[in-house]
C-alpha cells in the first residue's frame, strides 16, 4: 500500500497490491494471484482488504447467483421489457428462496427443479 503520488487517475490517493490465493478442500494451494487497485480511500491496509472483501462478498452472493444459475448473462430476452421482467423474476426467486431462510440457493433450486411439488411450501415459509 502507497499514497498514489503522480498516479494519473481522477479521486487517486491510494494504491495497493493484493495476492489471492485460492485452495482446494484439502489445503492444497490451487494458484496465486496478484492483483493492483486505486482508491480514493486513504485508509490502513486492514480497511481496505475489508473493503475488497466486502464487494466480492457481494459478487458472490448476488451476481453469481443470477450470472450463473438463472444464466443471466446468456440470456437472449432483450426486446421490450422482456429483459426487465426476467430480471425482476429472477430477483424475486432469490429474495423467496432467501426469506424462507435458505441460504444454499444452488440446492434448493435443484432440489425444487426436481419436486415441482415443493414450491407452495417454500412460498408459505417465505411469508414474515
Amino acid at each position: 500500500m502507497a499514497p498514489a503520488t503522480g498516479v494519473d487517475f481522477p479521486g487517486a490517493a491510494t494504491v495497493f497490491r493484493l495476492r489471492r490465493d485460492v485452495y482446494a478442500p484439502d489445503g492444497q494451494r490451487i494458484s496465486k494471484q496478484i492483483v493492483h487497485g486505486i482508491t480514493s480511500l486513504t485508509s490502513t491496509a486492514a480497511e481496505i482488504a475489508r473493503h475488497v472483501r466486502t464487494h466480492w462478498w457481494i459478487e458472490n452472493k448476488v451476481h453469481w447467483v443470477r450470472d450463473v444459475l438463472f444464466g443471466e448473462d446468456t440470456h437472449h430476452a432483450w426486446l421490450g421489457s422482456v429483459a426487465h421482467a426476467m430480471a425482476a423474476l429472477r430477483n424475486l426467486t432469490i429474495a423467496l428462496i432467501r426469506l424462507a431462510g435458505h441460504s444454499r440457493i444452488k440446492q434448493v433450486m435443484e432440489r425444487h427443479h426436481a419436486d415441482k411439488m415443493l414450491i407452495p411450501a417454500l412460498l408459505n415459509a417465505s411469508q414474515p
